[in-house]
């Protein structure tokens, strides 16, 4: 039964140490002469769409853009991303998560997992942010940024390329989302997905603890917890199932002694709307 593996970037696979807001900063300060003042975490996790409507509406009193604006901003962005990224490498602030290269080059050699990227990026943008890494060979497939305004849309966009592109169906149970965010999670969550997050990213811990991956690792080193997450590999204890992580049982949380809540924590855990992480109601 053949795998989706979908890689969120920024925090994920690499940091850019802030080149996209800079980059889409300084392309709105060149369109519209002004430049948008605004909180870093407003638009980390989002798409791209979605945080260029967000701009668009700080500089014009809360108005939305129309598709040709759209157009003109991510054209704006993409011109100025490649000087932000190579600022970044001359300073030596690009930097690759731990662990993920190997990753990655063990999971392209597995004949049934297709490796796909599911971020916010525009599609360019995507590949210009990788190319320090060297991580854009591994994918031929992806959702982008410029796929909707919710990284649901995104996903499900990943998936219908990823299916389109390799002639067969992965129902939700196929397809497993790696991110760093809350948003992440969630996102994968709404879709029925898989999902595993990198807690060394762009995150919030809180929020990530409260969105509750099915995995909670803090880089790529430890491929074989990931492998049996993906069930690529016999888990040591023979649990078939792989997911260790909220919402799994209290048994696997106290084995891999990820987080030691108990099983009543557990259940006051759950979220009945992922918008609530949003609006700050579960923190």
């Amino acid at each position: 039964m053949k795998k989706l593996v979908l890689f969120d970037l920024d925090g994920t696979l690499v940091t850019t140490g802030g080149a996209g807001c800079r980059a889409l900063t300084k392309g709105a300060e060149k369109l519209y002469g002004k430049k948008p003042v605004f909180d870093f975490a407003l638009i980390s996790g989002r798409t791209d769409l979605d945080n260029f409507s967000i701009i668009y509406g700080l500089l014009h009193k809360g108005k939305k853009p129309s598709a040709a604006e759209v157009k003109k901003m991510e054209k704006a962005y993409v011109d100025q991303l490649p000087t932000e990224v190579r600022a970044l490498v001359r300073a030596k602030k690009y930097n690759i998560i731990a662990g993920v290269d190997k990753f990655l080059k063990e999971l392209a050699k597995e004949k049934d997992v297709v490796l796909g990227l599911g971020t916010g990026n525009v599609e360019k943008g995507a590949f210009i942010k990788l190319e320090p890494s060297g991580l854009g060979k591994y994918f031929t497939v992806g959702g982008y940024g410029t796929d909707g305004h919710t990284r649901e849309e995104m996903l499900k966009a990943a998936v219908k390329r990823a299916e389109k592109k390799f002639r067969t169906k992965f129902s939700p149970d196929q397809v497993f989302v790696i991110g760093d965010t809350h948003r992440d999670i969630c996102a994968a969550k709404n879709c029925g997905f898989h999902s595993a997050v990198i807690t060394t990213g762009l995150g919030d811990p809180k929020k990530i603890q409260r969105a509750a991956a099915e995995l909670e690792v803090p880089n790529f080193k430890d491929t074989t917890i990931l492998r049996v997450w993906l069930g690529l590999k016999t888990d040591p204890k023979g649990v078939k199932r792989g997911r260790y992580i909220m919402p799994a049982s209290a048994i696997e949380h106290v084995f891999f002694s990820r987080t030691g809540i108990d099983e009543d924590r557990l259940k006051m855990l759950r979220i009945k709307k992922y918008s609530d992480l949003e609006s700050g109601t579960i923190m």
